[in-house]
């Protein structure tokens, strides 16, 4: 069989896998999941069925989808300061995690750059980003869903108080850069870096330079390479490895998970999506490990998300939620 043949052969293959799932009673989740593994031509040509399918636009009800207008506390809002962002051209790659690929398509938000700020609190919605430019020289690009604090009588101080942000930080060995996610404190030695804050759950992932987490009896230095997570304000910081080159790669549309429980993945995709994301009670602590990619429309990531993450996404409301496909599970 030529090279030709055989690309018709799995684009058939893609288009009946398409047909198949539209029936309710349709219980081949584990088999599809498996013959999506098997190559990476097989994703490709299963996005292709979709995209020429109108079923994913009949199957999901459609909710509006538009990038907040960005303001901070006291402010009314400012169009002007948003622009549209369109990522650049990526290829696709094919990662493999807990037995099973993932490679999920969702929205990018709208970009708000901001020169300064005159407020002390700095929030973005769902679905909105923000580049912030510090006095001394320091950057701040935020995800959507994050609120940042500055303080007032400390440029080099501030508060990641949820959320997500990406800190370019100019390093000062006599004035420490200090970042609070939450109560835990970070001290920059020379650094870019990714950090989440949220409900006493922390991820740091180092680009460049090093980061201290929690200077002092119990401090861990992470350099570049180096990520730390700790699920609650209580657990034990869990070390891991992480590329360079990824870190904070949100901003290209790649979300990166190692072992990570379906409540935070839900939460990134609403982050980044700016739709509300709940999964069903009994499978938000299930974890997952792999790649997911962002590029689209929101009704495109559910129509992907759910035969390759073994859950579909039935409107709920203003929101969406993550159900078990026929008691299947990723």
């Amino acid at each position: 069989m030529n090279m030709q043949d055989q690309g018709a052969n799995i684009r058939e293959e893609a288009r009946r896998w398409v047909i198949a799932t539209r029936d309710p009673s349709f219980d081949g989740w584990d088999r599809m999941a498996d013959w999506l593994e098997q190559d990476a031509a097989h994703l490709s040509a299963y996005e292709e069925a979709l995209d020429l399918d109108a079923w994913a636009g009949d199957a999901l009800a459609t909710i509006p989808f538009a990038a907040h207008e960005g303001r901070h506390a006291g402010d009314h809002a400012d169009t002007d300061n948003v622009v549209a962002f369109t990522p650049p051209a990526r290829s696709r790659r094919w990662f493999l995690g807990a037995g099973m690929a993932a490679a999920i398509v969702a929205a990018l938000g709208a970009w708000a750059v901001v020169e300064r700020m005159d407020s002390n609190t700095i929030m973005t919605q769902p679905g909105e980003r923000r580049t912030l430019q510090l006095a001394d020289g320091s950057r701040v690009i935020l995800n959507g869903g994050t609120t940042l604090r500055l303080d007032e009588t400390n440029p080099r101080l501030v508060e990641l108080a949820q959320g997500e942000a990406l800190f370019e930080v100019r390093h000062d060995d006599s004035d420490p850069f200090v970042v609070m996610a939450g109560t835990t404190r970070l001290v920059d030695a020379g650094t870019i870096f990714n950090v989440q804050s949220e409900h006493g759950l922390v991820d740091v992932a180092v680009a460049h330079g090093a980061v201290i987490y929690e200077p002092g009896a119990r401090e861990i230095r992470l350099d570049a390479g180096d990520a730390l997570h700790r699920s609650t304000k209580d657990a034990e910081p869990v070390l891991r490895k992480a590329s360079t080159e990824t870190v904070g790669s949100w901003q290209s549309g790649v979300l990166q998970y190692d072992n990570i429980p379906l409540d935070v993945v839900a939460r990134d995709l609403e982050r980044n999506t700016g739709l509300q994301v709940r999964p069903e009670a009994g499978i938000e602590k299930l974890r997952f490990t792999g790649t997911l990619t962002v590029a689209g429309t929101p009704q495109q990531v559910f129509a992907r998300i759910g035969p390759l993450l073994g859950v579909r996404f039935a409107p709920d409301g203003s929101a969406w939620k993550m159900i078990p496909a026929n008691g299947s599970r990723p």
